[in-house]
């Protein structure tokens, strides 16, 4: 990975070369009052290596690229205030060099770290003030109060990286530079300090920490674990790379410090028992999106998980996972990952940070990487169509990664279905935007219902009971319709992973819907509850019936008219649109979806496939 991240360095002293580089500047809210000291300039401490020629082995993408010395800054907390002001050193040091660094790497949020400070007013702006090399420095209102806080607990003996110190945040050239090779800098690093900031007054005032987290874990206490989840620090994209490359883990919050594998037990625990009802949380509160955050740790194991066991496609699963996670700039939510990968065929996609480019362009450059080594077309079933489009000029098999929600069957790689069974996996990419690959039409969607999430807001399912009356009665006999239903719903798996489910859910939606008259049992209200729990898991989609009076639950951005098509090499049915133009063989993606009875290659036998077009 050190060959990937330098290779990135490479490519981007190249760019800043041709490009013409930029100045260093460093603005402040504040103008200094007369008798104090000048401000801190990073002129004073240069990233500078006189020996490193920029664009050297530029074409060279193998695994055995030239090795340059990366150039950091470390900052080291000072015993002694000056003037009242928190008080440190910065230095420039040479990373991975002859000699060893010890030092502690900071992840924290810039802004706000929960709800309530959202509500008073912190934010991201620099208006605190610091002395860093006897200048004044300001920073973020967060990082004043970590940097307190590790003074407070006397760390003066470590030197600490800090990216919103420790680099330029005003020289877009330097600021690139470093994004390339922060995930050495992460990995280097002989522990990461997470600091989620200050804890809830009297949340966890009259328990234990053993009570609180990893298996043991009381459901009385799954709402402020909940809660605790929900801390901004754990939705963060950049965090996703800071916590999976982590040598050793140190998670502080206030004057608590809890342990991480604690924190991650807990998590996956309540993953698979718990929902917002369970939580008792109103699905109209504020509080709801923060609530539903009890999943972040468990899915920054797994990633963790896929890294350490060298797992194919972990860019992919990585970004699938934390689709909702957030990003100041929309170009870090792939830049934030990067580091996970090697440097093969990585210049080919021009994929070197570099914020001066356009979002499009690297999403598009992006998606093809991942085509290109990957296997399957898996990315495709995460375009998700009109619904989810932020960033103008992506063509529509490319996903937008800057829209923050959990999309898809939210079943990372869908390794569990073969729509096209095993057949080998076919794709072109063209340029301009196009993509080409083999398959047919297999059927139409010609009704769509509520979304999932608008059930599950409102208990009201008109829509579908009357979509499932309509299907009984143009197919009777033909097959179990009502069982296709609610298996539909749960894309017909739990969190056992098997495919079908076994457990005896057949009435356990009309038990959690209160569909019917009789009083319920303890052991049925038990059944709709772990109902409940897996339906709540992939709640941003929408069930539709085809012409053919089959079940499907799919992409909210489907609509009526809206083609059915299995293609090669994709897990999973995709839903494709006819363009504009009208060109039969040319069509928009809408995304992915799941249709029952047709999820193990049953659609193949006796089709004939041929080339599609995507735009």
């Amino acid at each position: 990975m050190w060959c990937f991240n330098n290779c990135l360095a490479f490519g981007k002293d190249w760019i800043q070369l041709v490009k013409g580089g930029r100045q260093p500047k460093y603005s402040q809210d504040e103008t200094k009052p007369d008798g104090e000291l000048d401000y801190f300039s990073y002129s004073e401490v240069p990233l500078h290596d006189p020996n490193r020629k920029p664009g050297a082995d530029l074409d060279d993408h193998s695994s055995t690229c030239a090795r340059y010395p990366d150039i950091i800054r470390l900052l080291r907390i000072l015993p002694t205030r000056k003037d009242g002001f928190l008080a440190c050193n910065i230095r420039p040091v040479e990373l991975g060099g002859a000699t060893a660094l010890n030092y502690d790497a900071l992840s924290y949020t810039w802004g706000p770290t929960t709800r309530d400070e959202i509500k008073n007013g912190v934010n991201a702006k620099r208006h605190r003030v610091i002395i860093c090399n006897n200048r004044r420095l300001s920073v973020t209102e967060n990082l004043f109060n970590c940097l307190t806080q590790l003074e407070e607990d006397g760390r003066y003996h470590r030197d600490l990286w800090v990216d919103a110190i420790c680099i330029n945040q005003d020289d877009l050239a330097e600021r690139s530079a470093q994004v390339s090779i922060m995930a050495d800098i992460y990995r280097s690093a002989e522990r990461v300090i997470t600091l989620s900031g200050a804890m809830d007054p009297g949340a966890f005032s009259s328990t234990s920490l053993a009570d609180l987290l990893g298996d043991r874990i009381s459901p009385k206490y799954w709402r402020p674990v909940a809660l605790f989840f929900g801390r901004t620090w754990f939705t963060r994209a950049w965090v996703v790379q800071e916590l999976v490359l982590a040598r050793e883990t140190t998670v502080l919050c206030g004057k608590y410090v809890f342990d991480w594998d604690a924190i991650v037990t807990a998590s996956e625990l309540m993953a698979q028992r718990a929902s917002a009802s369970t939580l008792k949380i109103d699905p109209f509160s504020a509080l709801y999106g923060s609530s539903l955050s009890y999943k972040n740790p468990a899915k920054l194991a797994a990633i963790k998980r896929d890294v350490l066991s060298g797992k194919r496609d972990v860019l992919l699963h990585s970004l699938i996972r934390c689709r909702s996670y957030e990003a100041s700039n929309d170009h870090d939510k792939v830049y934030s990952i990067l580091g996970f990968a090697n440097c093969q065929h990585y210049g080919r996609h021009n994929l070197y940070p570099d914020y001066e480019r356009s979002v499009a362009e690297l999403y598009t450059d992006f998606a093809e990487y991942l085509l290109e080594t990957s296997h399957d077309l898996h990315l495709l079933a995460h375009a998700e169509g009109d619904e989810f489009r932020q960033i103008p000029g992506l063509p529509t098999w490319v996903p937008d990664w800057s829209v923050k929600k959990d999309l898809g069957l939210r079943i990372t790689g869908y390794a569990r279905y073969e729509a096209a069974g095993k057949l080998p996996c076919f794709k072109e990419i063209r340029g301009g935007g196009i993509l080409v690959l083999r398959g047919f039409e297999f059927d139409t969607i010609s009704r769509i219902g509520e979304t999932k999430e608008e059930v599950n807001r409102t208990k009201v399912c008109t829509g579908w009971l009357d979509l499932l009356d309509e299907v009984e009665q143009e197919f009777p006999n033909t097959r179990d319709h009502r069982d296709a239903f609610w298996r539909t719903l749960l894309v017909d798996t739990d969190p056992s992973q098997t495919v079908p489910i076994t457990r005896p859910w057949e009435d356990a939606f009309n038990i959690w819907m209160d569909l019917g008259v009789h009083s319920r049992s303890v052991e049925e209200k038990r059944l709709a509850a772990e109902y409940e729990t897996s339906f709540t898991h992939s709640l941003n989609l929408r069930l539709f019936r085809t012409t053919g009076g089959h079940l499907g639950c799919g992409t909210l951005s489907c609509k009526k008219g809206d083609s059915i098509w299995i293609v090669q090499g994709s897990r999973v049915p995709l839903i494709l649109r006819p363009t504009e133009q009208g060109d039969s063989t040319t069509y928009n993606l809408v995304g992915g979806t799941y249709l029952h009875g047709f999820m193990q290659g049953e659609a193949l036998d006796g089709r004939a496939f041929g080339e599609v077009t995507l735009i």
